[in-house]
């Protein structure tokens, strides 16, 4: 009984305890994630004005900023709103060429050379989303810098670096980036970089002299009074090219970091304004972005004409001559073709037009040597251009028309107003030179009978010449007439 009962204790102490563990509370909590913030910077080579139809060189630099491990992204090329080519893969891997430099800060650290700026430390968020990272100045005259020195240990006597910056105006402007060795100031060299309303990657490259000192300095200078522009994100690097991961500098590289680059060729630019970008659509992960705008201006390209003749260099007289013209790209594209109309000139005769086939091509004819007459010729053609290729004389070529000869190709025909005749009557020859080829034989013809000379006559613009002979004696008489020749036929 008493142990029953003893059991029985037990198992309401048992039940007592499970009673007071499942009454007991979990915690709980939500994790939010957000996506990370994506910067692209667009380069291109060449840059600015280039020649519509040659190959440019597009670097794309995708940079996640930390990303925990590399991953593959896809980007699109448009200029404009059209898009260029198809999608490119960026493969993204960990980041980093940059120098250690963590004493270099983006709106702290930055002082004033010349007449102050207005300098609004932090107040605008970083090209990255970064909350309050980025320095406003708004320059009060042109030479009013902003000037960073660093002192360092390093010397960079005969490296060449490169130095970077992130900007932003609303009102487009010129921000002048200087970089020189410090503290010797052996030399120093600037480029300029035009800001506009989108972020966009300001560089300049900078081979340091054989006597640079330790150290280097960086100014910045506004072209603009008044102007405010956001900067962000300096770096400087031992490299010709700014490198992928860009951070605001004064904050350590994020363990991991990831960027990519693509380069994209394209050859297909018309003359006119271009603006590329470049679109990130993003992922689960990372918002999407818009590269800064690269802004291209394509010029006419300068056409390569030739001009050739067959027979080359000389033909005769009345021999057909074919005068082909030959256009292409400097480069020799066969899918970048000039099109449009030539003219053909002899000096500066027009002797001829035609319109360019598919391969940049046309010929003209000139039949029966009408057009070529004897003598030397100066013989161009002028192309008219068209959208991609500037108008352009072709240099001239030489061609040589020589005399034909009379042997079958001009014809000396001969007519008696009365053949028999009787003695005593009166005969008129007529006589008509007649050619084949070419223009009218102009010049004269001799009338002879047998040994006797009866006359030189000169032929009129029809080529018809005649000869009255009061008298012929009985018998039969051999007249011959023959053609002198001229200038384009011999005789």
């Amino acid at each position: 009984m008493k142990v029953i009962q003893k059991l029985a204790s037990l198992a309401l102490l048992l039940a007592g305890g499970s009673a007071m563990i499942l009454a007991q509370s979990t915690g709980t909590i939500t994790q939010t994630v957000n996506q990370r913030n994506t910067i692209g910077n667009l380069s291109a080579t060449p840059n600015g004005t280039i020649i519509a139809g040659n190959p440019i060189a597009f670097t794309y630099i995708l940079n996640t900023a930390g990303a925990p491990a590399p991953v593959s992204e896809t980007v699109q090329f448009f200029d404009g709103t059209s898009a260029l080519g198809t999608p490119q893969s960026v493969g993204l891997t960990a980041a980093s060429n940059l120098l250690p430099y963590s004493q270099v800060n983006t709106g702290q650290g930055w002082t004033i050379s010349g007449t102050a700026p207005t300098v609004a430390p932090l107040a605008v968020n970083g090209p990255d989303g970064s909350t309050g990272t980025a320095t406003t100045l708004t320059f009060v005259n042109g030479t009013s810098t902003v000037l960073y020195a660093v002192p360092g240990t390093t010397n960079y006597a005969n490296q060449q670096v490169t130095f970077s910056v992130w900007a932003q105006s609303a009102t487009p402007t010129t921000l002048i980036l200087t970089l020189k060795d410090n503290p010797y100031v052996a030399a120093s060299q600037s480029a300029p970089c035009t800001v506009t309303s989108t972020w966009q990657r300001c560089t300049l490259t900078y081979t340091f002299p054989a006597n640079a000192g330790k150290g280097f300095s960086v100014s910045l200078t506004s072209s603009s009074v008044g102007v405010p522009i956001n900067v962000w994100g300096a770096q400087f690097e031992q490299a010709a090219q700014a490198g992928p991961y860009v951070s605001t500098i004064g904050t350590a590289r994020p363990t991991g970091a990831q960027a990519g680059t693509v380069s994209f060729p394209w050859s297909q630019f018309q003359t006119g304004v271009h603006t590329v970008t470049v679109q990130y659509a993003g992922d689960a992960n990372f918002v999407g972005s818009t590269s800064n705008a690269v802004v291209l201006t394509a010029q006419q390209e300068i056409p390569k004409v030739i001009l050739t003749d067959s027979p080359v260099g000389t033909s005769v007289y009345g021999q057909a001559v074919t005068l082909t013209a030959q256009l292409s790209d400097q480069d020799n594209d066969d899918n970048w073709i000039p099109t449009g109309t030539v003219q053909f000139f002899d000096g500066v005769t027009l002797i001829g037009t035609g319109t360019l086939n598919a391969s940049g091509q046309a010929s003209i004819t000139l039949v029966g040597g009408t057009s070529l007459v004897v003598g030397s010729h100066s013989l161009t053609v002028q192309y008219s251009g068209d959208e991609d290729f500037s108008a352009l004389t072709s240099s001239p070529i030489i061609h040589v028309v020589t005399k034909a000869s009379s042997t079958g190709v001009v014809t000396t025909a001969v007519t008696s107003s009365l053949n028999p005749s009787i003695y005593g009557d009166t005969v008129t020859l007529s006589i008509s030179v007649t050619s084949s080829v070419g223009i009218q034989p102009t010049g004269t013809v001799s009338v002879v009978d047998g040994a006797n000379n009866l006359g030189t006559l000169t032929l009129n613009a029809s080529g018809n010449a005649s000869i009255t002979i009061p008298v012929f004696t009985a018998g039969t008489h051999n007249i011959v007439v023959t053609y002198s020749g001229d200038s384009n036929y011999g005789n």
